[in-house]
């Protein structure tokens, strides 16, 4: 369970009061985003805010608006000047940036919104809350302002009169509190402290809804840091599991590098051993596919084949034994009655445009058996 913590601080970045809020405390009513970081509530004056009466029209188009009307009411340049819309409201407010520049140095990098205490929306409207010798009020919607007592209590009943307040809820640790005369109903109520002021103020409060001064160009940047450092552990483990796995593919992957290799290797050699005429070609798997479905016979082979088949036919007393094919040369054996009628079928052979060589023969009871040589090309 991760907790969120609430300050306010005064205009010396001092802290008056802090709450924390649980993430998993339900009954709050206080709306904020738990996975979000510290909030600060600052009373100052040095935040202003203006209610214009602006066009309807675009953000893009009100982004060029809002400048041009604020510079006829501030003094100084409107450069010099950062400015936020509340809710794409008609209220405008604005800090020198200078001062907010000098806000976010000295405030904990863990804060990631700034609100103005008077800019805070809440579940009661039209708050004015005593803080000492300083005061604000909260007209929700139409005006806020943060000022020494006595400057809001003189110019208070101008102010009701203006927006048109008929109810007002008073907030203070002063029970001498001297509240001017005014024409409306009021509620009022005492704390004993500041401190438990502060601390019911808390519990009313809608975060979400409220002016954060923080955003655009002053946006707390994500602390890749800090985050790495939370969840090192978690880090160190991945990156470590990462490791064995990539180092167990690298050694897999040279493992099979080398059987690749064997293996081709031991390819080369029987296709040499197979094939000791051709000439080995890059794609050694098309080149074996050719050979083996060529058989190396051809047309010219086939053609060898009739022609030995017909001087059989074409010879008395021959007798075809056997007929094998090796090397580009068909090897056959015949049986014949006598040496001469061997010799007569070799030179008819020959006669057909082939050739032939009479190897060896021998006698087989009473036959004479030979072995000839014929090529095919």
């Amino acid at each position: 369970m991760s907790n969120q913590k609430i300050s306010f601080y005064d205009e010396s970045l001092n802290i008056l009061f802090t709450s924390e809020l649980a993430s998993n405390e339900e009954k709050s009513i206080l709306k904020v985003n738990s996975n979000e970081k510290d909030i600060a509530i600052i009373a100052s004056n040095d935040f202003s805010f203006y209610k214009f009466d602006l066009p309807t029209t675009s953000q893009r188009n009100l982004k060029k608006v809002i400048p041009f009307i604020l510079s006829e009411e501030i003094l100084g340049e409107v450069e010099d000047y950062f400015w936020i819309q509340a809710n794409q409201s008609e209220i405008v407010g604005i800090i020198e940036h200078q001062k907010i520049k000098e806000i976010k140095e000295k405030l904990d990098p863990s804060v990631n919104k700034l609100i103005p205490i008077q800019a805070l929306s809440s579940s009661v409207e039209n708050l004015l809350v005593i803080l000492g010798d300083k005061a604000f009020i909260s007209l929700q919607g139409n005006w806020f302002w943060f000022a020494d007592k006595k400057s809001i209590l003189n110019t208070l009943a101008l102010t009701l009169k203006k927006y048109a307040i008929n109810k007002l809820n008073v907030w203070s640790s002063d029970k001498k509190l001297n509240l001017p005369n005014l024409d409306i109903d009021t509620e009022e109520k005492y704390f004993s402290s500041t401190k438990d002021l502060l601390k019911e103020f808390s519990q009313i409060l809608d975060i979400k809804n409220s002016m954060n001064f923080f955003s655009k160009e002053y946006e707390q940047k994500i602390e890749w840091r800090s985050i790495f450092l939370r969840y090192k552990f978690y880090g160190y483990s991945t990156l470590a599991f990462f490791g064995i796995f990539l180092l167990s593919a690298i050694i897999q992957f040279s493992y099979l590098n080398v059987s690749n290799n064997l293996l081709k290797n031991k390819i080369i050699d029987t296709f040499k051993e197979k094939f000791p005429a051709e000439t080995l070609e890059s794609d050694l798997i098309s080149q074996v596919n050719g050979l083996i479905n060529q058989g190396q016979i051809d047309y010219s082979a086939l053609n060898a084949v009739s022609i030995i088949s017909d001087a059989v036919s074409n010879s008395e007393n021959i007798v075809l034994v056997s007929i094998s094919y090796e090397r580009s040369r068909f090897i056959i054996e015949v049986q014949t009655n006598s040496y001469d009628q061997l010799q007569e079928y070799v030179d008819l052979v020959n006669s057909m445009g082939l050739n032939v060589n009479l190897g060896a023969s021998r006698r087989v009871n009473n036959f004479i058996q030979g072995e000839i040589s014929i090529d095919a090309f």
